[in-house]
């Protein structure tokens, strides 16, 4: 996940692997549909003391990104646990499940196919990427991004409609 934020951040890769304690936050401007953007990405570790504070990190996020990784099959199986977690504490918000390291895919335990039927039968998006050469990795977060702005104009949208007004009559006939 780092590897992952980083690279799209700031555009370079950490070779030494230096695991999250507690939350790393990043941002990023982006310009999607002429709209400037301010992205705040929160990495979150997977200690157990972070854990009490997932709803507190959760709470409030526009979208967010589920990522295993594809050479490491219980990493692929921890995913219904995340996406619980998400779901519980930010509600339904769009989520895309990003399998990584797809540039050592000789070493893959997790097909991609796996990663697709996880992501169909759970209503997310995929995406195969590589936080190293950095294949898919802006696909990934302006894709995510463009949904998050999709889902706020639908909000908008709705809340201009007029809504419908049930009316009843009450009809009393006399002899």
């Amino acid at each position: 996940k780092t590897s992952l934020t980083i690279r799209f951040a700031e555009d370079r890769f950490r070779e030494s692997y230096l695991p999250t304690l507690g939350v790393d936050f990043l941002t990023k401007n982006l310009v999607i549909d002429n709209k400037h953007i301010k992205l705040q990405l929160w990495d979150t570790g997977g200690q157990e003391f972070v854990m009490s504070l997932l709803p507190f990190y959760f709470s409030g996020a526009a979208g967010g990104v589920l990522v295993f990784d594809i050479t490491n099959r219980n990493s692929f199986n921890s995913l219904d646990y995340w996406l619980k977690q998400i779901r519980q504490n930010a509600g339904d918000i769009p989520v895309i499940l990003a399998g990584n390291k797809i540039d050592i895919a000789e070493q893959r335990k997790v097909t991609t196919e796996e990663g697709q039927e996880f992501a169909k039968e759970k209503n997310l998006f995929y995406l195969e990427t590589s936080a190293k050469t950095g294949v898919s990795v802006p696909d990934l977060f302006e894709g995510l991004v463009k949904e998050i702005m999709k889902r706020e104009k639908d909000k908008e949208k709705k809340k201009k409609e007029p809504e419908e007004e049930e009316t009843e009559f009450s009809f009393w006939q006399t002899a």
